[in-house]
């Protein structure tokens, strides 16, 4: 394991991209997928509260509904354990954090340089939720950086009643060059599908998996999971697959999945490996001001931590201006 020229070094931030595609007129898709989302929440006659998870202790808001599911001691005693189970929230959730979480996945994308020029992209999404990694896909295929001719995306989500609304807004994009679709089943049953399957993707990607694994799953599950994972990468993977890791920046022992990232990663053969973490500007720990520091043979701090995108209009959802995350990127060799 090691670094070489198969990273790009000091990937920095612009809004030039984004402001010549807004200058184009050309529609990118993390801008009509929110606008849907935008649609549906304002209508009034939702009636997802009536029958909300929380019971009596809900509060009547989604974004409280997410924070009670983020950090579980905010909410009132004797509030029920919940998963993201519903479709109001699902539309709330993908216009606070699209903006930071696609963010993340371009500055990563914009580190896999072998990735650029690769004429059919293959991509396997573990957590898909939203599809805020393909979100940063189409964003670089339309600036440029990424000149693909075709692309085929495969993303495995257990909560199909949650996304269902955003993913059949996703699959509105399809056309003959652009195929797209979901699986909806736990990553941890699938991937013993995905291991005996003849499907090969040249990248795959872990979309804030393990943080909600740590909270849900077994430790023999998540297990199974790496072993088979590792199985299928090491026996049939091909050489120049990148697989990017992009969680937040918490060990297990503060409800993340950090450490997951170096235990897949010692399993997997044949490795070139990078590893580094965004500047968190939320951070509240009076030791890390910046957010956790990131492990041995990290390149510690990226440069920039700010997003893509303009977010003045959409204010009300109180989106992240910039990007908190770790990340591991690794290249087969």
């Amino acid at each position: 394991k090691g670094c070489t020229g198969a990273f790009r070094d000091g990937v920095g931030y612009t809004r030039k991209n984004y402001l010549n595609i807004q200058k184009k007129g050309d529609d990118i898709m993390i801008e009509t997928i929110l606008a849907k989302c935008d649609e549906r929440y304002e209508k009034p006659e939702c009636g997802e509260c009536l029958d909300c998870t929380y019971m009596e202790y809900c509060p009547g808001d989604c974004e409280k509904c997410l924070d009670y599911i983020h950090n579980p001691s905010h909410a009132p005693k004797g509030t029920p354990e919940r998963k993201y189970d519903c479709v109001h929230m699902a539309d709330v959730y993908t216009c606070k954090y699209s903006f930071r979480y696609t963010s993340e996945i371009i500055y990563a994308l914009k580190r896999c340089r072998d990735l650029w020029d690769v004429d059919k992209l293959k991509v396997l999404s573990f957590g898909c939720g939203p599809c805020t990694d393909l979100f940063a896909i189409d964003y670089l295929h339309a600036s440029g950086d990424l000149r693909y001719e075709n692309i085929e995306y495969r993303g495995v989500d257990y909560s199909e009643d949650v996304w269902k609304y955003i993913h059949r807004d996703i699959k509105q994009f399809e056309n003959q060059s652009r195929k797209i679709d979901f699986f909806y089943k736990d990553a941890c049953e699938l991937i013993t599908t995905i291991e005996r399957g003849n499907w090969i993707p040249n990248l795959i990607i872990f979309q804030y998996v393990f943080s909600d694994m740590q909270k849900h799953t077994s430790s023999q599950s998540i297990n199974y999971f790496m072993n088979t994972f590792a199985k299928y990468y090491n026996r049939k993977i091909s050489k120049n697959t990148y697989i990017i890791l992009n969680d937040i920046n918490l060990g297990k022992e503060y409800g993340g999945g950090r450490q997951f990232f170096d235990q897949l990663c010692g399993k997997l053969e044949g490795t070139i490996v990078r590893k580094g973490r965004f500047c968190n500007d939320n951070a509240k720990s009076e030791y890390y001001p910046r957010g956790y520091t990131y492990g041995e043979n990290s390149d510690g701090e990226f440069s920039d931590n700010r997003n893509f995108f303009d977010i003045e209009n959409w204010s009300k959802y109180s989106p992240f201006d910039t990007c908190a995350s770790a990340q591991m990127l690794i290249k087969k060799r």
